[in-house]
């Protein structure tokens, strides 16, 4: 997926402790930004892009050959 750079401002400490973060901890506070970006804006909840989700898991497992048992 292509991303796409914004820019919002954050109290000074905050940047502060972004700027001073490794690496894998900025790749996950970016992660949970977007996930509560995704949320913020979408006109779906969490929980029903989840069933969503799990539906289509269901239907590719089924086409797959998997029956309710193993499902």
């Amino acid at each position: 997926m292509s991303m796409k750079k914004i820019t919002i401002n954050v109290p000074p400490n905050l940047a502060d402790a972004f700027e001073k973060a490794d690496a894998e901890s900025k790749r996950k506070a970016e992660l949970f930004i977007n996930a509560w970006l995704t949320d913020f804006f979408s006109k779906q909840t969490a929980n029903d892009r989840l069933f969503e989700v799990m539906k289509m898991a269901t239907q590719e497992a089924s086409a797959n050959g998997f029956n309710e048992t193993e499902l």
